[in-house]
């Protein structure tokens, strides 16, 4: 049997990821049609990633049916499968690690990433062709690579949230934002478990993939393709930038009232309120910015500690 590649085991670990988002039990139908248009992606590699985790007993088929979830998604059998990372997606999350310490150049080639990761010119390319094909890097002159924008400086940062203040309220107001009520009630009981003490004890990289789920979960209730990609997009670019991992707890208690805020407008139907609330949200969070040179040293110390 052949080694499945690495964007695929990404896929298979994001279909695990909405799966836990919804709260899906044992038996709910994984259909490839709405799975590739809740990832932005075709069928073809939704099926390879199903097939995937049906080798480690996450989903079950049935010929001429489909695949079914095997597992309860709350469950630890469902945690426990958890696919570990590649040694391609290594690479990638620390190319993207050391751009945002500015250990490694705007430009990159092929042969950059072969001779720093010692490894061949297939694997090399692979990572970098995903990295475009994800919006980190873009093909630029010759055989070279340039690194998009990386929330590591303050220009970056405020364009980011400039960009997330008008898609994130428009796709809440939108025509066809269909409120999704057991994501919903997951949220809610993720975010009431944060305020509970979770906040002052978690990881922050725990308390980010909340804020991000949250996010990612209204982007899913849009019924525009286009904004709900950019959104998850810009949270994409968030957490590989990652700030989960220098955070103010006082401000990540006060953003999951916020959010819990922004909840009760769309569950009452009111999304006006819910848009204006989502901006003021985004806007608080602009204002409240890291502090640039502290962040990058914490990540160049990390990155060239012996």
């Amino acid at each position: 049997m052949s080694v499945p590649k690495a964007r695929t085991l990404d896929l298979a670990r994001r279909i695990m990821a909405q799966v836990e988002r919804e709260g899906l039990k044992r038996g709910a139908k994984l259909t490839e049609n709405r799975l590739s248009e809740l990832l932005g992606v075709s069928r073809s590699p939704v099926r390879a990633a199903l097939s995937v985790l049906e080798t480690r007993g996450v989903v079950r088929s049935e010929p001429n049916v489909g695949y079914f979830l095997a597992l309860d998604a709350d469950g630890e059998a469902f945690r426990d499968r958890a696919i570990p990372e590649s040694g391609e997606e290594r690479i990638y999350r620390d190319l993207v690690r050391a751009r945002f310490a500015n250990l490694a150049p705007e430009q990159i080639a092929v042969a950059d990433v072969m001779r720093r990761y010692e490894v061949d010119r297939a694997a090399a390319n692979r990572v970098l062709a995903r990295m475009a094909e994800e919006g980190v890097v873009e093909r630029g002159p010759g055989r070279f690579y340039r690194f998009g924008p990386v929330l590591n400086d303050a220009n970056a940062y405020h364009e980011s949230y400039e960009f997330r203040l008008l898609i994130e309220p428009a796709a809440v107001a939108a025509p066809g934002f269909q409120p999704d009520p057991r994501a919903f009630a997951r949220l809610r009981a993720r975010h009431e478990e944060m305020l509970a003490g979770a906040v002052d004890t978690a990881p922050v990289a725990e308390l980010f993939a909340v804020d991000a789920d949250f996010h990612e979960t209204v982007a899913e209730c849009c019924g525009n393709r286009f904004l709900r990609q950019a959104i998850q997009q810009q949270t994409r670019l968030r957490r590989l930038s990652e700030y989960e991992n220098y955070g103010d707890r006082v401000r990540l208690a006060d953003s999951c009232r916020e959010h819990l805020e922004i909840l009760d407008a769309i569950e009452a139907g009111d999304y006006e309120r819910a848009a204006a609330r989502l901006t003021d949200h985004i806007a608080t969070s602009r204002r409240i910015r890291p502090d640039f040179n502290k962040v990058r040293a914490l990540a160049h110390r990390r990155l060239t500690r012996v």
